[in-house]
This record gives structure tokens, C-alpha cells and sequence, in this order.
């Protein structure tokens, strides 16, 4: 099955937010990849010199690049930044 979460995603050097439904057998670096390529702020010259991080909104917990998310405390309704 293909279970999701519905995340709430900040972008502080975009000023803006997102809402996703994120599939839960990804790796943290896939969900930034993805994130990078689609949308079209972030593929220009914001993050060319280093991969961003993700972080836990609340908790300020740094997100290791491996983990897959359904291994994590990201749930439906988690609000990340991404750094």
C-alpha cells in the first residue's frame, strides 16, 4: 500500500508554505530532492552550493538525510522547515 502524511512544510528563505501528502516509504533526501526539482523557486540558485536540511518545527530536530520517514516522528500534521 502507498500510505501517506499530510505534512505542513515552512520554507523561511522563500517565505512561504506548503501543504503534502508525502508518500511515508521515502528517504528524507528523496522528499528534498523532490522538493527541489518541483518547486520553482527552490531550483534556482538558493540551495546550489549545499543540499538543505529538515527540521522539526517544533522540537527544532535536525532530520538525518537516511532515514525513511515512516522510521521517524513525522506524522500527519508535523510542520517542518526546510534550511
Amino acid at each position: 500500500m502507498n500510505f501517506r502524511v499530510y505534512i505542513m512544510l515552512e520554507v523561511p528563505i522563500l517565505d512561504k508554505k506548503y501543504e503534502l501528502l508525502v508518500p511515508i516509504d521515502r528517504r528524507i533526501h528523496d522528499l528534498i530532492d523532490t522538493l527541489t526539482v518541483n518547486v520553482p523557486e527552490l531550483r534556482e540558485n538558493y540551495y546550489r552550493d549545499k543540499k538543505p536540511h529538515l527540521y522539526n518545527k517544533t522540537s527544532g530536530e535536525l532530520y538525518d538525510m537516511n532515514l525513511i520517514i515512516k522510521n521517524s516522528n513525522i506524522k500527519t500534521g508535523t510542520r517542518l522547515l526546510l534550511i
